[in-house]
């Protein structure tokens, strides 16, 4: 009889014990689930509250305490956006103020000779003898002798602002270089190769040298182009610029 059972039991757990193996699994599956969902309630239960206090600010508004205010402070960005433009406004104009700076250098030091010569009488604002007239008299310029027909050329680029003829000086070009600078070009022929308002550029020619001036006339260094600088409405030394 204990035989007979004994086989039944065997043959049971040979037919159905995959199944049975499978059940116990999913019986402890269950059981650790079940626990852990316990001790996670449990821990959630001994957290401490997270619920912020309320306050008042200094303006009597209620605030909650221990929180983090994630708006942004639009009044002070507006201060930190203002002063930005009032500082890249403040960089470009002092950009604007050296690049002004340099083109009026680069002007002062690329002048060309406006004639070949020699020069026979420089600048001198204290009064000088003048032979031909048995005077004293300051020379704001400088006399370049050359001969009649000598091409007359811009020193720099610039606009003829002025073609006038004077009692004293004869027929002279005036050309704007802007950054209050000009140049004054004297004793010319009368046939001029520019016209007032015009533009040119350094080397462009402007005319002749002639003989349509009294200041030097008899002097002993004879034909000459008389050669005159203007900074900001003042004569100024043209050896500054221009070395014969």
């Amino acid at each position: 009889m204990d035989n007979k059972n004994s086989n039944k039991f065997s043959n049971f757990i040979k037919k159905e014990g995959f199944y049975v193996i499978l059940f116990l699994c999913l019986c402890i599956l269950a059981a650790v689930a079940v626990i852990t969902t316990k001790n996670n309630k449990q821990a959630r239960k001994q957290l401490p509250s997270q619920q912020p206090s309320v306050v008042q600010n200094e303006s009597g508004k209620e605030v909650a305490k221990g929180t983090e205010q994630t708006y942004p402070d639009y009044d002070n960005a507006l201060q930190v956006k203002n002063e930005e433009k009032k500082e890249n406004a403040n960089n470009q104009v002092q950009k604007n103020e050296n690049k002004t700076a340099q083109v009026a250098k680069n002007v002062e030091t690329k002048f060309i000779k406006p004639v070949q010569g020699i020069l026979a009488r420089g600048y001198s604002e204290e009064p000088v003898f003048w032979k031909s007239t048995n005077s004293y008299r300051p020379n704001f310029g400088v006399d370049i002798k050359c001969e009649v027909g000598k091409p007359v050329v811009a020193v720099t680029d610039g606009k003829v602002e002025s073609i006038e003829t004077d009692g004293i000086d004869g027929i002279q070009v005036t050309i704007n270089h802007q950054n209050g600078l000009k140049t004054i070009y004297s004793n010319l022929d009368s046939k001029l190769a520019v016209k007032k308002g015009e533009m040119v550029k350094t080397g462009s020619k402007l005319g002749c040298v002639g003989k349509t001036t009294v200041r030097a006339s008899y002097e002993t260094y004879g034909d000459h182009l008389h050669f005159a600088v203007l900074k900001n409405g003042e004569f100024i030394n043209p050896s500054k610029y221009i070395k014969y």
